[in-house]
């Protein structure tokens, strides 16, 4: 068989990644230098202001403009108008800091005084602008300018600064990242560095004719709903975990007030109710009491190298079977679905075309057995997608049967 075409960065990406380092470059200097020269007084005003107009219009923009843009619809002007209105709502606080400052270093006429001004200034300038630069890398790390994205993964000067500055604080931000997303799937991992692809065999088209794997079709089904929260509809797929019991993605059911299940994607909508409901493990359990559908068998967990299916709707489309084999087996260290929490999850790094509308999907075994829940997509490699493994999903599995109360699902999810 070949070998895995879509291993390793792309030599554009890496181009396009030494033009980002060079201009973060020129910035850090240029700020240290300014810095230096303003001294801290006046470094520290103008900063306070150029970080507070930036923060503001990231927290004020979202709200601005989600009345007439839906989160996740690819747009790269809408990337450039938010980048553009958190870079003017930041230069004119700093310009009102410099004002301010400037009146206050004045005062200050010691030699020794004023050299120590000087460097502190300079420290002050590169730490604040690494701090915006880490906020708006890690929502333009999943927006909808793909070379972009992935030029920012291989970035160094990202990647350095991302070492220093907390992850948490980009979390304060949630919702300004979450207008830029545009994949349609939650972050899988946390930072900004590129994701660890590892080559193996093309997974086997013949594995989705197997018996098992067809006769498993009669248990998937297509999950949609709206979200009147953030006026969307949202789709999704899912499987039958028990009678009348269907698990999905928790960011597929997220603010859906009345979610709605079809066998195959066809025929009659059976309206169902969230009865678990997890956005750390990104996992949600339907219960539907009508549904004339036989659950699937759950197995243990593949190994690095087996053959897999991924089962779906994607893009909303009609039910789909795509060939699968696992590259391997991680802890991935990313966030909930809505950026607000760390979450540690065991998942299938898989070689294998994920779509939205895939999330909530089984990973089937060659028999039809479920060994894992599709959840995500790559951010650097078109062929990788990623699911939860049956040891990660068991805790909500195990509750599938027993939960029988609604539980609330949130607002809208990120991705």
């Amino acid at each position: 068989m070949g070998r895995d075409p879509d291993r390793g960065p792309a030599g554009r990406h890496h181009g396009a990644a030494d033009v980002i380092d060079l201009l973060l470059t020129l910035v850090l200097v240029g700020y240290a230098v300014s810095g230096f020269r303003q001294g801290v007084v006046v470094s520290v005003l103008s900063l306070t202001g150029f970080l507070g107009g930036g923060a503001l219009a990231m927290w004020g923009l979202p709200q601005l403009l989600e009345r007439w843009i839906t989160p996740g619809t690819a747009d790269l002007r809408r990337v450039v108008v938010i980048v553009v209105g958190v870079l003017a709502a930041a230069s004119i606080g700093q310009a009102v800091g410099v004002a301010f400052g400037t009146r206050a270093r004045s005062h200050v006429r010691n030699r020794p005084a004023r050299l120590l001004d000087a460097v502190l200034g300079a420290v002050a300038s590169v730490v604040a602008v690494c701090i915006l630069v880490s906020l708006i890398a890690g929502a333009l790390r999943g927006g909808p300018a793909q070379t972009l994205s992935r030029a920012i993964g291989r970035s160094r000067i990202v990647s350095a600064i991302d070492q220093v500055v907390p992850s948490s604080s980009g979390r304060v931000f949630a919702g300004f990242r979450t207008l830029l997303d545009t994949q349609g799937f939650p972050r899988v991992f946390e930072g900004f560095g590129p994701e660890r692809i590892r080559a193996v065999e093309p997974p086997d088209p013949a594995v989705v004719r197997t018996a098992g794997v067809l006769a498993a079709a009669r248990s998937i089904v297509k999950v949609s709903g709206l979200a009147p929260a953030c006026d969307r509809s949202q789709e999704g797929s899912g499987w039958v975990v028990a009678r009348g019991r269907v698990v999905t993605n928790a960011h597929v059911v997220a603010g859906v007030t009345r979610p709605q299940v079809r066998v195959g994607g066809e025929g009659r909508a059976f309206d169902g109710r969230v009865v678990v409901f997890d956005p750390v493990r990104d996992l949600a359990v339907i219960d539907v009491p009508d549904l004339p559908a036989p659950a699937l068998p759950v197995g243990r967990d593949l190994g690095r190298g087996a053959t897999a299916v991924v089962a779906g709707f994607p893009l909303d489309g009609p039910y789909r079977l795509d060939s699968a084999r696992v590259r391997e087996v991680i802890t991935a260290r990313g966030e909930d679905i809505y950026r607000t929490r760390a979450s540690v999850r065991e998942v299938y790094s898989l070689y294998a075309r994920v779509q939205p509308g895939n999330s909530g999907g089984p990973l089937l075994s060659r028999d039809g057995v479920v060994v894992g829940v599709v959840f995500a997509k790559s951010l650097d490699d078109d062929s990788t997608g990623y699911a939860l493994t049956t040891s990660e999903a068991a805790p909500v599995l195990d509750r599938a049967v027993s939960a029988r109360t609604p539980v609330g699902v949130g607002g809208c999810a990120a991705g």
